[in-house]
């Protein structure tokens, strides 16, 4: 898991069938002296991760994921710059064994992530 190594979440709520999280980045984590040394970039995987494990500590569940219909990744987070990642996941439907959704990753009013998949959930 990457939560309270690369990323921390600062504020959850859980609305209906809507997760709202703030996520403050650790610009000192390893990660970003490989991608890349002089101009550190949230990879995009990472990305991906945040909201599945965000999807699970919300549902407190443990899932693998299914299926990405759609990621596009719009802008590159510098954590050194701005370390702020306001996240929104919806939830389209579940069953009892996974979960459609659509989720989006911004920092400020840029949009860094738009993500649509599903998650199978597992033992």
């Amino acid at each position: 898991m990457l939560v309270d190594h690369l990323y921390s979440i600062e504020q959850t709520t859980w609305e209906q069938s809507i997760i709202r999280s703030r996520l403050l980045v650790n610009a000192a984590h390893p990660v970003f002296k490989g991608h890349f040394p002089d101009v550190p970039v949230l990879p995009g995987v990472c990305m991906i991760q945040c909201v599945k494990e965000l999807i699970e500590t919300s549902l407190q569940v443990k899932s693998s994921i299914d299926k990405a219909d759609m990621i596009k990744f719009l802008s590159m987070l510098n954590p050194v710059e701005s370390n702020v990642i306001d996240a929104e996941i919806v939830i389209r439907e579940r069953t009892e064994t996974g979960l459609v959704f659509q989720a989006s990753l911004k920092n400020a009013d840029r949009f860094l992530l738009k993500y649509s998949g599903s998650l199978l959930f597992v033992q």
